[in-house]
């Protein structure tokens, strides 16, 4: 028992030694890489409409919401991927260097801080929301890890949004999950999960990449 004891505690103090990172690239140029030490979770996203614009955005934001923690830190704020640009997450074992994150007052020191706590959609802004004009015809998006998995998914009349997303989190640090979902707008305004096309994990050394196809 002492032994495998001490055994854990090496790998703990290992690991924690040579936290992991996430680094992101698109079209093999960097946008950011994230150092996980301390972090709680971090989650890399690309998202999408027909009824918004751009077509597809991409996320990178997490922290560590404990008391005296960073809190929530933005890496990558929605911006634009076009069709036929390939992003890609990797879960890397060490993380020698890495971009700063930066809280929502530094982003954006001009709006005013968010006071509002019941996020509940009412009938009025469903209404606005059922209300707004399709500005895309259709989209298709895949994903691909570089263990060889492979999905696509495309819009029809009852799936007009899409979510990719890498999740890692302080509790399996030496993993990430990998998810694509599609939805229509009865699971957003229900705030439900929509249908699951894909899902995998990644360890370290493993990548996932998103595309935009149309």
């Amino acid at each position: 028992m002492l032994k495998t004891m001490r055994k854990c505690a090496h790998f703990s103090r290992h690991l924690e030694a040579t936290m992991p990172g996430i680094s992101i690239q698109l079209d093999g140029i960097h946008i950011a890489t994230i150092n996980l030490s301390g972090m709680d979770v971090v989650d890399v996203s690309a998202h999408g409409a027909l009824d918004q614009n751009p077509k597809a955005a991409l996320g990178a934001m997490g922290g560590n919401y404990a008391e005296g923690g960073c809190g929530h830190l933005i890496w990558v704020s929605d911006q634009t991927l076009l069709p036929g640009e390939v992003l890609s997450v990797k879960l890397n074992a060490a993380c020698d260097s890495s971009d700063q994150g930066k809280t929502i007052q530094e982003l954006f020191p001009d709006d005013e801080p968010c006071t509002q706590t019941d996020f509940t959609i009412n009938d009025e802004m469903a209404a606005e929301i059922r209300a707004r004009p399709r500005l895309h015809d259709e989209f298709a998006v895949q994903v691909e890890t570089s263990q060889g998995q492979r999905a696509v998914a495309v819009s029809n009349e009852h799936n007009t949004s899409f979510s990719f997303g890498v999740l890692w989190d302080f509790t399996r640090p030496t993993q990430a999950r990998v998810r694509l979902t599609t939805h229509c707008l009865n699971d957003v305004l229900a705030r439900q999960t929509g249908t699951n096309h894909f899902e995998a994990i990644l360890s370290f050394g493993d990548s996932a990449s998103f595309m935009l196809a149309r």
